[in-house]
């Protein structure tokens, strides 16, 4: 059969189970002309009817296929197939491998089966979109995608080195109280993709891997995520899901909502805390039994018996309104009867109550038993222990309405999350494509439309909506929401220390996006004060600090964020929390100032401890990894390695794509730093071509003016500085210059407005407009001096030596030339490479007062410097040889100018357009030798 075959034969197959026996061969007749794919199907739906009882409709799925399909290919893509892991109806799984920098990267590649369409290639790049916010040690990360040469659609996702759910529980399986903590773990990773409006709707034991560390990881995460739109009700609700696991509503052909994975992680703890398999126990249309009813041994059923029977019946209920009405709320019932307390699921009376708080304190109630009979005259001793009993019912009580009303809450922010995905609906829809960003907007449309919910609820709606418009970094929506969630706190109780230091953490994240430095770290800080007056756990408090530094960052407050990560760190150390993530993160964040403070040997020191901490932490692919390769791109800048930071540069360019996309901020800032280090390279059409990239991209999402001013000026300084187009330059300075004067002198701008006035003032001199660009020139000696920043104040001073020297200011251009030798002198080795730029001055400034001898001596020097220099390129070397040709040639070495000009022509003819100055000068000079 061909690959067109097997995806009609899938998507028939789960059309017809929508459907009653009867209906079904009718449907076939009419829908489906093959009757080769009319022959498939029916025997999968006699399989279903006759055997689906003991085996999964996926595996007898997987078994027609497999028979059918053609070998798969050695390799696809990148990838070198190893070994099949196993096989399902929708595709088979095979750990593969390829080369990710020194090492290679295991991975799980899903070929599905069936060529792939329009339609599935646009799913396909949704669900990467939409997996790339999610961030959770607990889920298998979504690597990369596309179509094999066959056509056939593959996913790639992260390869867990672990057993299956019921393999781990055969070989340990643990105390009872283990396994619910286990189940406490992957409810946490649903609720996680829930926030982020993404549905998993196949959870099941086979998608559940138990590492070696004893960590359940979810597998399959995204694979038909949101409601598709397609053509006919079945894209609306089919998955592929296998009998004994489905949810009712998805045996039905009703859409799926949060509700479905809430009866998915109840058929997952059935079978953890029974050992057995629920797919062998269930039929395709009867109902879960109780956990209890289904093990054999005594002491097991006992413990079973009573709560847990009741949280996995409710969390299975038929109605998925009757089920627990979020991933959160059936976690907390487990975790309430782990913890002795009464559970939601319970409608006990005073009785249960009561056994439970025996539970709890058993030793006191014993005592109080003993001495009763002990001293059974005594009746005050028996009323003092019914006085007791009552209070411990009533604080029972309590506590039963805080959970109560807290799930009632949780229902209607479920209720509200399921009308959110209901707009991914085709009749919706109306055949439009759905994005996240869409999607959220609709959300934040119809809530504010609805003013009848809770306050609470309205508040965790908007801080959800804010949460995940971050993470796709849209943070002018996300501070639209925090400002919305905030209005609904204020009709709350404004001391709910919880509500509260999410809102601040939300508000924060949106302000850096939005280029607000200053206000974020007002923002982080009281999220910090509000951490400390709960007295918060270490990791809690680690974790303010750690947004707090994020924006003292983006605020170039180096000595803060030092300060700041000390703190951090002596926190956890004091806690004794290993809190790997944390720590990397905070190692992190010290790389930045050093690189700002020019402390290159410290920046290399925290850049490898921070590598050494990621190795365990975030695999070879994992979007965070994107900060480490930009920080070690803009240190191997800084030392001079460019081919390095080429390297790091592409790489987290190519990560930024897979990641976030074409489109996305975080793509924008790597098209930058590409752009920058291809200048330093002196590779200018391609440091143009990313730089443009970056500016279109932050055009196209509406970036803060601040940071758009940013991106003209790394690209004006291409065509000022190197490419011989001054014009164009100065057109992109100005309107940088005048969007930046709108936000008076916030310290992050000024390195950026010092950069401007430098390159226009370099502009201006091209030109020949000298006098023009001396303000420039002293208003960004003065920032330079203002900012200490001895690199960028000694760079300008020697920039405005040739045109001083034009102008005959002999005697400043002799003192800038002196300043910036001491500062050479006295500076780090790093500062040695402005000594090629300063001899060739010195040689200028001889020339041009006419002592050709001395000129003679310095430019040799300088060429030798340049030589030796791993900051001069090729054109910064030709620039050199120009100057020592025009002074050989005024000094009658006809033929070394010649050969120096031979030189200089080729580099320019590599790597200049025909009207740069350089290419002028040296066609000047030509013509003086040939005449």
């Amino acid at each position: 059969m061909t690959p067109e075959q097997h995806a009609r034969i899938e998507q028939r197959f789960q059309e017809a189970l929508t459907l009653t026996a009867d209906q079904r061969s009718d449907f076939l007749q009419r829908n489906e002309p093959d009757p080769q794919v009319r022959a498939a199907v029916e025997r999968l739906l006699a399989h279903c009817a006759t055997e689906g009882r003991t085996d999964p409709v996926l595996g007898r799925l997987a078994e027609a296929l497999h028979t059918a399909a053609p070998m798969p290919p050695h390799a696809i893509g990148a990838y070198r197939l190893l070994r099949e892991l196993g096989s399902g109806g929708m595709g088979t799984v095979y750990l593969a491998e390829r080369e990710a920098g020194d090492g290679v990267q295991r991975v799980a590649l899903k070929l599905l089966h069936g060529a792939c369409g329009d339609t599935a290639r646009r799913r396909m790049a949704r669900e990467r979109g939409l997996l790339a916010s999610l961030d959770h040690p607990l889920i298998a990360r979504h690597i990369d995608g596309g179509t094999s040469a066959q056509g056939q659609p593959y996913l790639v996702m992260d390869y867990i080195d672990g057993a299956p759910l019921h393999e781990h529980l055969a070989r340990s399986p643990g105390s009872l109280r283990e396994r619910l903590q286990l189940f406490l773990r992957l409810c946490a990773a649903v609720d996680h993709a829930h926030r982020r409006l993404v549905l998993h709707r196949d959870l099941k034991p086979s998608n559940v891997i138990v590492r070696g560390d004893g960590a359940p990881v979810l597998l399959d995460f995204g694979i038909a995520t949101l409601i598709d739109g397609g053509d006919g009700p079945a894209h609306t609700v089919t998955v592929a899901f296998t009998p004994g696991y489905g949810a009712p509503e998805q045996r039905r052909g009703d859409p799926a909502t949060t509700a479905t994975d809430v009866f998915g992680l109840g058929v997952l703890l059935f079978d953890l805390i029974t050992g057995r398999r629920l797919s062998q126990l269930r039929g395709p249309d009867a109902a879960v039994p109780a956990p209890s009813v289904s093990v054999e041994a005594t002491a097991l059923r006992r413990a079973l018996r009573g709560d847990l029977d009741r949280i996995v019946l409710t969390a299975c209920a038929e109605d998925p309104g009757e089920r627990y009405p979020s991933a959160v709320a059936l976690a907390d019932d487990v975790q309430r009867h782990l913890d002795g307390q009464p559970v939601v699921a319970a409608h006990g009376g005073a009785v249960y109550r009561l056994r439970k708080f025996v539970g709890r304190h058993r030793l006191a109630t014993a005592a109080s038993l003993l001495a009763m009979l002990v001293a059974s005259g005594l009746v005050w001793r028996l009323d003092n222990e019914r006085d007791r009993a009552v209070a411990a019912e009533h604080t029972a009580q309590a506590a039963r309405a805080r959970a109560e009303r807290e799930a009632q809450y949780t229902e209607a922010s479920r209720k509200f999350l399921e009308s959110v995905l209901a707009e991914t609906a085709p009749d919706a829809v109306r055949g439009a494509p759905v994005s996240v960003s869409a999607l959220l907007a609709r959300a934040a449309d119809k809530l504010q439309a609805d003013t009848r919910q809770d306050p609470r609820t309205r508040a965790i709606a908007w801080l959800t909506i804010a949460e995940v418009q971050e993470a796709i970094r849209d943070p002018q929506a996300s501070l639209r929401a925090v400002d919305a969630a905030d209005a609904a706190i204020v009709r709350l109780d404004r001391d709910d220390p919880e509500l509260r230091a999410r809102l601040l953490s939300a508000r924060g994240s949106a302000l850096q996006g939005m280029e607000r430095p200053e206000q974020a770290m007002a923002t982080h800080r009281e999220l910090l004060a509000l951490r400390e007056r709960q007295g918060a756990d270490a990791t809690t408090l680690a974790q303010a600090y750690v947004d707090y530094i994020a924006s003292a960052l983006q605020a170039a407050q180096d000595q803060e964020v030092e300060r700041a990560v000390r703190r951090a760190t002596a926190i956890l150390d004091a806690g004794g929390e290993a809190a790997p993530e944390l720590r990397l993160e905070l190692t992190i964040a010290s790389i930045a100032p050093a690189l700002a403070a020019d402390d290159l040997p410290r920046a290399e020191r925290q850049l490898l401890r921070a590598r050494a901490l990621a190795a365990p932490v975030w695999p070879a692919d994992h979007p965070s990894r994107l900060v480490l390769h930009r920080l070690a791109g803009q240190l191997r800048s800084e030392q001079l390695r460019l081919d390095e930071a080429l390297r790091e540069a592409q790489e987290g360019l190519r990560i930024a794509r897979s990641a976030y996309g074409e489109r996305s901020r975080n793509t924008m800032e790597m098209e930058s730093e590409l752009g920058d280090i291809y200048h330093q390279m002196g590779r200018l059409q391609e440091a143009v071509e990313h730089s443009e990239r970056a500016l279109r991209i932050g055009i196209d999402l509406g970036l803060d003016p601040r940071l758009l001013a940013k991106l003209q000026i790394a690209l004006a300084s291409v065509y000022g500085e190197s490419m011989g187009e001054p014009v164009r330059a100065i057109e992109l300075l100005d309107q940088a210059l005048q969007w930046m004067q709108a936000y008076g002198d916030e310290p992050d701008l000024q390195p950026w407005r010092m950069r401007a006035l430098n390159v226009r003032a370099m502009s201006q001199v091209a030109l020949k407009r000298d006098a023009a660009a001396m303000p420039d020139y002293e208003a960004a000696l003065a920032l330079a001096r203002t900012h200490a920043d001895p690199k960028q104040l000694i760079s300008i001073q020697l920039r405005m030596v040739r045109p001083l020297i034009r102008e005959r200011r002999y005697q400043r251009a002799q003192q800038l030339l002196d300043e910036s030798e001491r500062r050479i002198a006295e500076g780090p080795p790093e500062h040695k490479n402005f000594e090629p730029g300063l001899l060739a001055l010195k040689a200028d400034l001889a020339f041009k007062r006419g002592d050709l001898a001395a000129a003679s001596r310095q430019v040799r020097r300088a060429l030798a410097a340049a030589a030796a220099s791993p900051a001069y390129d090729p054109l910064m070397i030709a620039n050199v040889q120009l100057m020592a040709a025009e002074i050989a040639h005024a000094r009658g070495e006809r033929q070394s100018a010649r050969d120096l000009l031979k030189h200089a022509t080729a580099a320019y003819d590599a790597g200049l357009p025909p009207g740069a100055i350089q290419r002028v000068r040296a066609e000047q000079l030509r013509r003086k030798l040939s005449g």
